[in-house]
């Protein structure tokens, strides 16, 4: 049984060396809201699912003298709300033109984290934080006048929460992780220059042993156009991806109707 006894301390930095050079795989689910125009009520857009195939590195720093360092190659399917199938077009507006479904298919993301102090008070076996990251830069497609009828603003402003739980050891029942996002509506669904629709990401994560144990039409994907998306390297020196610059990468893809993602093999 967990000792409830006493405050317990230990680092985020754990994770990091217990599972270092290890190949990790992380499921996600859950749904999308919008609010089309102010005023209107929150409507369920779209299901999604997604995965992340993740290395866990700690490395030497001269600032902090160890980091945590986490590779992702990141997935993501909109699908039908009540369905669940895949999408692959859209109708924007009634009587508008469908338009392809451009799915989340980050080949690279990665970052680090400095070691921090967590603790978990007498008499509790986990505790739950919250990290609000709040995003405003300007827009990556506000510059070029083909991209007009695609982009919502000069400026792109959301914000994205992850919550997490931390645990003595031994303790059970914990409630899984979770990833939320406010921001305005994705680049593919044509919406027309500062059109006001805003987004609402609310999705659980859990961590599986296995690739295999992902969901079965992301394996299907993976093993079909995406074959790089099942491991992730030690190190890689590409920037990192988001939905925008992969949208303005193969736009002319888009243009064509084609469906989503474009197949990577290396």
């Amino acid at each position: 049984m967990p000792d409830y006894s006493t405050d317990y301390e230990f680092s985020r930095l754990n994770f990091y060396r217990d599972n270092h050079g290890k190949q990790l795989y992380y499921s996600w689910q859950g749904d999308i809201w919008w609010i089309e125009a102010p005023g209107k009520p929150k409507e369920k857009l779209f299901s999604i699912i997604g995965m992340n195939a993740t290395k866990i590195l700690l490395k030497s720093d001269p600032e902090y003298g160890e980091v945590g360092y986490r590779l992702n190659r990141e997935i993501g399917l909109f699908c039908d709300p009540e369905t669940k199938e895949i999408l692959h077009y859209w109708q924007p507006q009634n009587g508008s033109p469908e338009v392809p479904v451009v799915h989340i298919a980050n080949r690279m993301v990665q970052g680090s984290l400095r070691e921090r102090k967590i603790v978990i008070p007498q008499g509790q076996g986990y505790i739950t934080k919250v990290n609000e990251i709040p995003l405003s830069y300007p827009h990556p497609l506000a510059k070029e006048s083909k991209f007009r009828d695609y982009c919502p603003g000069e400026t792109f402003q959301g914000v994205e929460y992850f919550t997490s739980n931390f645990s003595r050891p031994g303790v059970e029942n914990i409630p899984p992780a979770t990833w939320a996002r406010d921001c305005p509506w994705m680049p593919w669904m044509k919406l027309g220059y500062g059109h006001p629709a805003r987004l609402r990401y609310e999705t659980t994560i859990s961590r599986v042993e296995t690739f295999e144990e992902l969901d079965p039409k992301l394996v299907r994907l993976v093993r079909e156009k995406l074959p790089i998306y099942e491991f992730t390297p030690d190190e890689c020196d590409e920037l990192n991806t988001t939905s925008i610059l992969y949208f303005k990468r193969h736009f002319d893809s888009y243009l064509r109707g084609e469906i989503f993602p474009i197949e990577e093999t290396a």
